[in-house]
Parts: C-alpha cells; sequence; structure tokens
C-alpha cells in the first residue's frame, strides 16, 4: 500500500500571524500549519508529492478528493498542495496530507496517518488530543458519533482567525481535517464532521 518515499522542495512562508505559526496537533492536523504555513504553489508543482522527514507517502487514493470536499464547501474550488503530514504524532509508517482551496482563501485540509499497529494509532491519537488541549484558545467541540472507533474535535480562535478541527482513531489509521477561515458556526462545525465521516470511510475501506 506505501509507495516509496519522494522528496521535493517544501516551502513555506514566514507569517508572524499567531495561527500561522502554532504547531499544534489535532488528531494528525496541524490546526494552523496545515492551513497558514504551507504556501499554496501553482501550477503542476503544487500537485508534487513532498516529503521532508523521509517518511513514506500514502496514495492519494486514500484520502477524499475534491469532489467529497465539495459537497459540503462547494467554494473550495482546487487542490493546492499535497505532502506528507510533517507534523504527525507519534511515528507512522507512511502519510498523506492534502490541502484544498477556495478564490477567498477558505482551506480544507485533509490528512491520514498510518501507523504500524492500532495501539501505536492511539497513542498518537491521545498524544495529539493532549497537545491540542494545551492551545490559548483551544474549544472543545462535540465529538461527531460513528466516526472511526473514537474522535476527537475542537476550534481555535485567536483574532480574527478561526481553525476547527476534527481528528478520528480508525484502527491503525488516525484521519483529520481541519478547515480555515470559517467560522465556527453550528452550520460549519456540521459540514466539517460529515466531511470527516466521509474521509474515515475512505480511508478504511
Amino acid at each position: 500500500m506505501m509507495q516509496p518515499t519522494e522528496r521535493y522542495r517544501v516551502r513555506r512562508t514566514g507569517s508572524s500571524a499567531p495561527l500561522a505559526i502554532l504547531a499544534i496537533i489535532l488528531a494528525g492536523v496541524v490546526f494552523a500549519g496545515a492551513c497558514g504555513r504551507q504556501d499554496t504553489q501553482s501550477g503542476a508543482e503544487s500537485q508534487q508529492d513532498a516529503t521532508t522527514s523521509g517518511t513514506n507517502l500514502l496514495p492519494q487514493e486514500v484520502l477524499v478528493g475534491l469532489d467529497v470536499v465539495q459537497k459540503y464547501f462547494p467554494e473550495i474550488e482546487q487542490q493546492t498542495a499535497t505532502s506528507e503530514n510533517s507534523t504527525a504524532s507519534g511515528s507512522p509508517d507512511a502519510t498523506r496530507m492534502v490541502i484544498y482551496e477556495g478564490g477567498d482563501g477558505r482551506r480544507v485540509t485533509v490528512s491520514v496517518d498510518q501507523y504500524p499497529s492500532a495501539d501505536a494509532a492511539a497513542s498518537a491519537f491521545e498524544q495529539a488530543i493532549g497537545n491540542s488541549e494545551t492551545v490559548q484558545g483551544f474549544v472543545p467541540l462535540p465529538a461527531p458519533a460513528d466516526v472511526g472507533d473514537k474522535a476527537f474535535a475542537g476550534s481555535v480562535t485567536q483574532g480574527a482567525d478561526t481553525h476547527i478541527g476534527y481528528g478520528a482513531l480508525a484502527g491503525e489509521y488516525v484521519i483529520g481535517v481541519t478547515s480555515a477561515g470559517y467560522p465556527a458556526t453550528t452550520e460549519n462545525v456540521e459540514k466539517l464532521a460529515g466531511l470527516t465521516r466521509d474521509a474515515v470511510e475512505k480511508a478504511t475501506a
């Protein structure tokens, strides 16, 4: 299932915005980093597989595609980057993260991390929860029902910036879905919960 590691240059911005520099993981998803730290590159370069730590890349087919994201967030227009999830908790065997973006700058990030065992995945999941709960401005949200073996959700708002994150544990997988630029309204939270459910089903199919 895993592919050989390929190395490409990953460019990152130097933004000093609080959310853009938070290295906080919610079930394998960087609340700020995945959605605010990585450049959205244009053309073929943005579609390249990128790894920096030597972690194997999961096939992109393991993650939900743009069509599924648009089912919940129709304003999202394109995939802008894909790479390893370099901030995954623990020591995954393979990872992949994909960033989708709309013309107004709003983003949805999906990640899947595969661990050598269900126990290793569970340990990484608990570590991610602990890290997330220490973030200034973190607010827990009700976890979606019937999503994987265990789920976790929360939001972070600092100034005008809000990130909503969902994570799920499913066997040896940790799946994360994060939105950036969406207020934490009931509607947006429910949309992200639905997308998380679809992402878990796709990863574990």
